[in-house]
This record gives structure tokens, C-alpha cells and sequence, in this order.
């Protein structure tokens, strides 16, 4: 049979005058619950804590099963109307980490109206392709290494390449090709195909350390790499965002 609660179960309540009214409800399930326990003869159930700040409340609840099992919920705090009503939290949608983990920051853009004038009205270039755009590592930048990453993974399109092109670099024969910078200066630069284990990228190589240093060029740039044909020779232009 079910007791009711008495004022003599509240003997040992200390008021904090900070409370509200929905701290004094919980006090009072606190302190059925002990009652309940004690007449089944069960350790009593943990405190709930409760702390009320000018804005809403926060609570935490600890529970013990029977086979020690223990588990802890934190509920958002609360916030309070104008007009006094208790308003439930929204709670935000989950985000995976493959939305989190972003390839390319920024949307890939047109080519500037300066590149595209110079490449196309000033040096008869057409085709253009947006090969890739991406971040810049510190890989990228490392003198040692001295070579720009083009990993298939990121490529937008391997169309850059006619059949020729494509068979040179999967017979490990490197390309010489023209290379504009971000200053709009133009550059003869090594264009390889490299097979790291189950990965496969494109990388330009031999004078890339000057470009890096003529351009500023830092780990977290944006960059994008873009080809076209000059008299049918592959050229590329490289972009800073």
C-alpha cells in the first residue's frame, strides 16, 4: 500500500530561498523516493541536484539499477518566457563526420576575369578545365619535398589529359608543361604521376619551391588548378582564392 507524505518527511529539508517552484516539485519526488526505498528496504536513491540561475536551471540525476548499472543525464537548461512559461530546449541535429570533414571550403568559383582574359584573349589558350581545388598542406610547401599535390581523390575531372597525355604518365614518363602562377607569371614546371600504395596523385614538381615563395603561398591557402590548351600544348594556371 502506498504512504502519503507527511509533514514529519520534510524534517530534515533545508530551503534554499533561491528555488523555484519546480525545484520545490523535485525535492518532493526526492523525498518520496527515499520513502519508498525505506519501506522496501533498499539503499536510498542519490541526491538530485538542482541549482537555479536567472535564466532557467540545470539538473543532473544519477540512477542505480539493481545490477550496478549507472547512468547520468544531463538536461539543457531551460529558459524562461517573459511570460513565465517553461519552454522546452530544440534540440540541434546530429552531424556526421563526413559532413564536418569538408574537401573544399570554399565552392569552386569561375576563373577570374584577369585570368581568363589573358589565357584567352591574349594567349589564344582554350579547354579550360577546373582540375582541382583544395587546401594548401604544409606538404605542399615543404622546400625539401618541393612538389604540389594533385590527389585523385580531389581531381574533378581527369578529361585535362588527352589519351596520349595519360598513357606518358602511367608509363612513369614525366611531362614538361607551362604553369601560370597566382602573380600571372608563367613557368616551366614537371607534371608526374605518382602510386603511393592503394592512393594514385598527380604532382607538379622541380620548380615549385620559387612559386611558393614568389606567391607567398602558406599551409590553409586555397588554391585552385586549372588547365587549358595552348596550340594543343597542356598548361595550367594555378589560382589563390
Amino acid at each position: 500500500m502506498m504512504e502519503l507524505l507527511s509533514r514529519n518527511d520534510f524534517k530534515d529539508t533545508k530551503i534554499d530561498p533561491n528555488w523555484g517552484p519546480f525545484d520545490y516539485l523535485l525535492h518532493v519526488v526526492h523525498v518520496d523516493q527515499q520513502k519508498f526505498q525505506k519501506s522496501h528496504n533498499a539503499p536510498p536513491p542519490p541526491e538530485i541536484l538542482c541549482k537555479q540561475y536567472h535564466t532557467g536551471f540545470k539538473l543532473r540525476f544519477k540512477f542505480n539499477n539493481s545490477v550496478g548499472l549507472k547512468r547520468k543525464r544531463n538536461l539543457k537548461a531551460v529558459e524562461e518566457e517573459d511570460d513565465g512559461d517553461w519552454v522546452a530546449p530544440k534540440l540541434k541535429p546530429k552531424r556526421s563526420k563526413k559532413q564536418e570533414k569538408s574537401v573544399c571550403p570554399i565552392p569552386p568559383s569561375d576563373l577570374p576575369p584577369k585570368f581568363r582574359q589573358l589565357i584567352v584573349e591574349e594567349m589564344g589558350g582554350r579547354d579550360l578545365v577546373l582540375v582541382i581545388q583544395k587546401t594548401i598542406f604544409f606538404s605542399d610547401i615543404n622546400p625539401t619535398a618541393s612538389r604540389f599535390s594533385i590527389p585523385f581523390s580531389q581531381v574533378k575531372t581527369h578529361d585535362f589529359l588527352n589519351e596520349a597525355e595519360a598513357k606518358e604518365l602511367d608509363d612513369k614518363n614525366p611531362m614538361q608543361v607551362w604553369l601560370l602562377d597566382p602573380s600571372m607569371k608563367g613557368t616551366s614546371i614537371t607534371l608526374n604521376k605518382w602510386v603511393m600504395g592503394s592512393s594514385s596523385l598527380y604532382v607538379l614538381t622541380n620548380m615549385w619551391n620559387p612559386i611558393v615563395k614568389n606567391n607567398q603561398l602558406k599551409k590553409g591557402d586555397t588554391v585552385q588548378l586549372w588547365s587549358f590548351r595552348m596550340n594543343s600544348l597542356l598548361c595550367f594556371a594555378l589560382l589563390k582564392l
